[in-house]
C-alpha cells in the first residue's frame, strides 16, 4: 500500500472512530441513562460538568502540536490506544457514574489529541488545492460514515429498545468498530519534513470588542447543547418505541441534510454578508426550536430536517467569521473557540439537571430563546464580512 493511501486510511478511520464515539455519547447513552437505567440526573449532570471540563485543554493541545517536533507517529498511536481503552472502560462502567466520568474525561483528552494531530498532518500534507480536496473529502467521508453506521446498526438490532441484552450487544458492536483504530494508526507514514513557518506579524491591534462580542455570540449560539441529553429520551417517551425506531432511521437523513447545508453554505456564503446570513439563520433556528416541541410527529420530522440544513449554514459562517475576527492569529481564535467549549461544559450538564425538574419541551424552548438572543452581539460587530 502506498504512503498516500496508508495516510488516507488513518485519516478516514480516525474521524470514523471519533464520530462513532460521539454518536454513542450524544444519541444512545442519553436513552440508556434516562430510559433504561433511570439514573439520578443530578448526579449525572455533576459528572458531565467535570468530564466535559477537560475539553478546555484542547486549545492548549492545539498550540502544543503547532510545534513541528511534536508531530510524531507515536502521538497518533498512543492516542488511539487511549481512545479504545477509555471507550471500553466507560462503557463497562455505565452503572457507576463517577468511574464512567473519569474514563469519559480520558477519552475526551485522547480524542482531542487525535483530532488536533490529524488536522495538523492534513495541513502539512496538502501542498496544493487538489491534495487539500482529497484530504478534506477523506476526513468528511470518515466522519459521515462514523455517524451513520451505529445508527443503522441500532435500527437493525433494536427489536426491543428496553432490552438490556440488546443494549449489551449494541455496546459490544460499538467497541468492535473502534478497536481497529489501534492497528490502523500504525499504518501512518509520517515522513514529511515539517518546517516551522515564521509567524505572521500583523500590524493590526487586537480587536478586543470583536473578540468579546464573538465570544458571547458563540456561547449563546451553542446553547442547543442544553437539550443534547434530554432530547432522544423525550422523543422515545413522547412518540413511543415504534416511532423512535423510525426516528433512528431518520437520523441518517438528518446527517445528509446537515451535510447538504454545509455544502450549500460553502458554495454561496462568500457571495453575501456573513453577518446577515448568521443573523437570519440563527433567528430561523431559534424560532423553529420554539415550535418543534409542540408539533405532531410528521411536522416534527420536517422541521427537524430544515433545522439541520440551517445548521450547516450557521457552522460554515461561524468558522469564517471566527477566522476573520481573529485576524488569523491562533491565540485570538482559540479564545473564541474556548467559549464554544464552555457552552458545552455548562449547557450539557445544565440540560441534564433541568430535565429532572421541568419538561424537555421547555428546555428546547429555552435553548431556542438563547439562540435568538445570540444575534444581539452580532448586530454590534463592525466591518464587512462578505469576503475573507
Amino acid at each position: 500500500m502506498s504512503t498516500l493511501r496508508r495516510n488516507y486510511l488513518v485519516y478516514f478511520y480516525g474521524y470514523f472512530a471519533t464520530q462513532v464515539i460521539f454518536v454513542f455519547i450524544n444519541v444512545f447513552l442519553p436513552v440508556y441513562f434516562f430510559n433504561i437505567l433511570k439514573v439520578n440526573r443530578t448526579e449525572l449532570a455533576f459528572v458531565q460538568i467535570l468530564s466535559y471540563s477537560v475539553l478546555l485543554l484542547k486549545p492548549f493541545i492545539s498550540i502544543y502540536f503547532d510545534k513541528p517536533h511534536a508531530l510524531k507517529k507515536s502521538s497518533i498511536i498512543i492516542s488511539s490506544v487511549g481512545i479504545v481503552i477509555s471507550f471500553l472502560l466507560f462503557i463497562i462502567n455505565l452503572n457507576f457514574l463517577i468511574i464512567f466520568g473519569i474514563f469519559l474525561s480520558i477519552n475526551f483528552i485522547c480524542l482531542s489529541v487525535m483530532d488536533v494531530v490529524i488536522d495538523k498532518l492534513i495541513v502539512i500534507n496538502s501542498p496544493d488545492e487538489k491534495a487539500k480536496d482529497r484530504n478534506a473529502l477523506c476526513v468528511q467521508l470518515g466522519a459521515m460514515t462514523g455517524a451513520i453506521v451505529p445508527v443503522i446498526i441500532s435500527y437493525l438490532i433494536f427489536t426491543d429498545i428496553y432490552s438490556r441484552s440488546i443494549w449489551n450487544q449494541f455496546f459490544l458492536i460499538g467497541i468492535s468498530l473502534v478497536i481497529p483504530l489501534i492497528f490502523i494508526s500504525f499504518l501512518l507514514k509520517d515522513d514529511s519534513e515539517v518546517k516551522q513557518e515564521p509567524e505572521m506579524v500583523s500590524n493590526k491591534d487586537i480587536d478586543k470588542k470583536s473578540i468579546i462580542l464573538m465570544s458571547i455570540f458563540l456561547f449563546l449560539a451553542y446553547s442547543d447543547n442544553l437539550f443534547q441529553y434530554p432530547f432522544e429520551p423525550w422523543v422515545l417517551e413522547r412518540y413511543g418505541a415504534e416511532n423512535f425506531s423510525l426516528f433512528l432511521l431518520y437520523l441518517v437523513i438528518l446527517i445528509f441534510l446537515n451535510a447538504l447545508g454545509v455544502i450549500m453554505a460553502g458554495l454561496i456564503s462568500n457571495k453575501y454578508d456573513r453577518k446577515k446570513i448568521i443573523i437570519i439563520s440563527s433567528l430561523s433556528s431559534g424560532i423553529l426550536l420554539i415550535i418543534i416541541p409542540f408539533t405532531d410527529f410528521i411536522t416534527f420530522f420536517i422541521l427537524l430536517g430544515i433545522l439541520q440544513v440551517i445548521g450547516g449554514f450557521i457552522l460554515i459562517n461561524i468558522i469564517a467569521l471566527m477566522i476573520d475576527k481573529s485576524q488569523k492569529k491562533v491565540m485570538q481564535y482559540q479564545i473564541m473557540a474556548a467559549f464554544v467549549i464552555l457552552a458545552k461544559i455548562i449547557f450539557v450538564g445544565l440540560g441534564t439537571y433541568l430535565s429532572a425538574r421541568i419538561p424537555t419541551e421547555y428546555i428546547v424552548v429555552i435553548s431556542g430563546i438563547l439562540i435568538i438572543l445570540s444575534v444581539i452581539p452580532i448586530l454590534f460587530l463592525e466591518g464587512n464580512e462578505r469576503v475573507l
